[in-house]
């Protein structure tokens, strides 16, 4: 593995450092060996040394083969370094949708291992993607200020430090630092909702718009979240 610095890599080192800064409390974060968890897992451990710092794999068990990826994604985090790994299989009861029941059951989890570490913080790898499709999201179902807001870099012990960090960024991280992914067919699946606005939706937007409108709509997120309106 090279983990010698490129761009990519330090902007995403930049974004995490502020949250390493007091690790005299395990940090955990979450890990599904795609592109973003990847390179979060990469930073993360370049910065830290190992120290305090935790990856909580969750094994869904929703497609063929999730034991098996689990496997790999532990594999690729101890190729980067990592020596103590957790991991859990979620029981997703589906009540109100795939996505929202398997959230729900990922960060029972995610709180189980907050307790059992006494963490400081959970750190999880959303972007700035991630925030403007929440925001393209809430707009289509009509929401209010507070869904339209987006992601909180801080929620109590969640943390969220790449939210300023785009998608393209952590690829390249992830290619630069030979760190191996895992693309999650999920995510390319069309049933879901966020899956037509990520490769339908927005894709059109910025081809009218300009390129820098998922930057244009985490800004408005920010500004939601600064004002309160």
């Amino acid at each position: 593995m090279n983990t010698s610095d490129s761009a990519a890599l330090w902007q995403i080192r930049k974004a995490v450092k502020p949250w390493l800064e007091d690790n005299s409390q395990p940090i955990l974060f979450g890990c599904s060996g795609g592109t973003d968890s990847m390179a979060l897992a990469l930073t993360l451990f370049i910065e830290s040394e190992n120290k305090n710092i935790i990856p909580v794999v969750v094994d869904h068990d929703l497609q063929p083969g999730s034991a098996q990826t689990t496997l790999n994604t532990i594999e690729r985090l101890k190729r980067i370094g990592f020596k103590q790994i957790e991991t859990a299989k979620a029981q997703v009861v589906v009540t109100d949708g795939l996505e929202a029941s398997a959230r729900r059951a990922r960060y029972q989890i995610f709180n189980q291992f907050i307790d059992a570490y006494n963490a400081k913080y959970f750190l999880l790898a959303h972007t700035l993607n991630d925030q403007a499709e929440n925001v393209l999201l809430g707009l289509a179902r009509g929401s209010g200020t507070r869904s339209l807001s987006g992601m909180a870099a801080q929620n109590n012990k969640f943390v969220r430090p790449l939210l300023k960090i785009s998608r393209a960024t952590t690829y390249a991280a992830c290619i630069e630092g030979g760190v191996d992914i895992w693309e999650d067919p999920h995510n390319s699946d069309q049933r879901f909702t966020r899956v037509r606005v990520r490769q339908n939706i927005l894709p059109i937007i910025e081809e009218n718009l300009g390129p820098k409108i998922i930057e244009a709509l985490a800004r408005s997120s920010d500004l939601l979240i600064v004002t309160g309106k």
